[in-house]
């Protein structure tokens, strides 16, 4: 049984993963029964053996339908809880069923330490993957887990992320002109401002001052949109400076990667990270932040990380990237999918095979 924020049908980093994770458990065989908060998966072809209830909205609802799912499509041998938010939930019927409970983390969420209950909840799971290795040192400083239950499963680049040549076409329909090209692709959350959208608009006015073509393109949306349009105006000192260009379908993403120059997001909280290795896989080099997960996916061989803080030191960054060209895509084969699917499935062969948590049993 899981229980997930994001299921099959709709979309964002967190969704993708859960998508990739049963995708890969299904191929080796696992049956699996989700009920999402958000995700209609209503005329999707899911995997063999995996079925996906409709979407529940409110805490209370999705409580009650959790329960009672439970008992109905029971019984379960693991109980998947997608998010630490939903710890306790994931717990109590894991107790109820008397089955394993794993539980994912994806990063932000364990940066600080949970409520009393939620951290009792994570003591008691069977299993906590994580997407990264800060991930994982964040969650040991506040919870009493033994390491070895928790397990980093980073994100998966899907195959989809491969170099190609820029789109001229696409270069044309946003008017980019000559360039070079900066990109950022994330959700334009105000719960997300820790992704440094504003660090790389301070620093467009010394770049362009060798760099007059360089333009910043945007892609995303969210609640934050407006403020950042604004920010973008006030401090790039030139409209023309920064490009938003609104919520891009993950099928057009790597054409838009390939028409790029150079990935720049240096964020201070990522779990992990994944856009920096779609844009490494399609040949970019990629700037990220120090702090949060970003170490696991930026490395020498895809870039460089700095401090967000320090608008000189991403300018020269950028500069000396941008005079590298091309990076290598070879140096993210680790977290292609096919890597993904055999540790998770190793994982849940390992789930089963141990004895049920003695904390959590007594």
């Amino acid at each position: 049984m899981a229980l997930l924020t994001d299921g099959y049908g709709t979309r964002g980093g967190i969704a993708r993963y859960n998508q990739d994770l049963f995708d890969s458990l299904a191929e080796g065989g696992a049956r699996a029964f989700i009920l999402p908060r958000l995700g209609d998966a209503t005329g999707l072809a899911l995997p063999p053996g995996v079925e996906q209830a409709r979407p529940t909205l409110g805490r209370v609802h999705y409580f009650v339908r959790s329960i009672l799912t439970a008992w109905r499509h029971g019984p379960f041998d693991v109980v998947f809880c997608g998010h630490v938010y939903m710890a306790v939930l994931g717990w109590t019927i894991a107790r109820l069923l008397g089955a394993r409970l794993w539980l994912q983390a994806h990063g932000a969420e364990v940066f600080e330490a949970p409520d009393r209950w939620t951290r009792r909840a994570v003591e008691a799971a069977d299993l906590v993957t994580v997407v990264s290795r800060a991930t994982r040192r964040a969650l040991l400083e506040w919870a009493d887990v033994a390491p070895e239950r928790v397990r980093v499963l980073p994100d998966t680049v899907r195959d989809m992320f491969v170099p190609g040549p820029p789109s001229e076409a696409l270069r044309t329909r946003l008017d980019l002109g000559p360039g070079p090209i900066l990109l950022t692709v994330g959700r334009l959350a105000a719960s997300e401002r820790y992704k440094g959208h504003e660090q790389v608009f301070a620093a467009l006015p010394a770049l362009r001052g060798e760099f007059p073509g360089l333009v910043h393109v945007v892609a995303g949306d969210g609640d934050d949109r407006a403020r950042l349009e604004a920010r973008a105006a006030e401090i790039a000192g030139d409209r023309a400076a920064v490009r938003f260009i609104g919520f891009v379908p993950e099928e057009d993403l790597p054409d838009l990667y390939r028409t790029a120059d150079l990935y720049v997001m240096p964020s201070s909280k990522e779990g992990f990270g994944i856009v920096y290795l779609e844009a490494a896989a399609c040949g970019l080099r990629v700037v990220g932040g120090r702090g949060g997960g970003s170490a696991d996916a930026v490395g020498g061989q895809t870039g460089m990380l700095v401090d967000p803080d320090d608008s000189a030191a991403l300018a020269q960054a950028i500069k000396r990237l941008l005079g590298e060209g091309r990076g290598d895509p070879r140096t993210i084969e680790p977290y292609r999918r096919k890597h993904f699917a055999v540790a998770a499935r190793r994982l849940l062969a390992r789930l089963m095979a141990a004895p049920r948590h003695a904390k959590d049993a007594a």
